[in-house]
């Protein structure tokens, strides 16, 4: 079975942000009833209109692409709405761990330790991209060798 040279997924944005959404509304929620039990109708609606505006702030600022993406240079990844960009060159990484939910790679200098969430993907996704990334870091290694 031959390996792709990269391996890409997009990643929905109804997956990435609706989860955080939900929890974020439901915050706004809390904060209504909160002000609302304390100064009644007027207190609850400004609470609602300012919580509202601050989360339509923060999803216009944070939303973006989502995606995972394994080339011949390195692994870069945006799981949801409040995930950065993550990327990491081959050339970094000292070593490899495929755990059952997580992938795990070690950072050379640092020793640091970056995990990638596979639970987000489907069980089909999960075998291609460690198939990918296990096909170029034999490829990295041999041809370093």
């Amino acid at each position: 079975m031959s390996v792709p040279e990269v391996f890409e997924v997009r990643i929905s944005r109804q997956k990435a942000e609706l989860p955080l959404m939900i929890v974020a509304l439901f915050i706004c929620f809390v904060m209504w009833s909160i002000h609302y039990a304390i100064f009644g109708w007027v207190g609850g609606l400004v609470a609602a209109l300012v919580s509202l505006l601050a989360v339509g702030i923060l999803y216009f600022k944070l939303k973006g692409e989502y995606f995972i993406r394994v080339d011949e240079n390195g692994i870069g990844w945006r799981q949801n709405l409040i995930s950065k960009r993550i990327y990491i060159p081959w050339s970094y990484m000292m070593r490899v761990d495929y755990l059952v939910y997580e992938i795990n790679f070690q950072i050379k200098e640092s020793r640091q330790v970056v995990s990638f969430a596979t639970s987000g993907l489907e069980d089909e996704q999960t075998e291609e991209l460690k198939k990918s990334i296990s096909a170029m870091v034999k490829r990295l290694k041999r041809d370093t060798e």
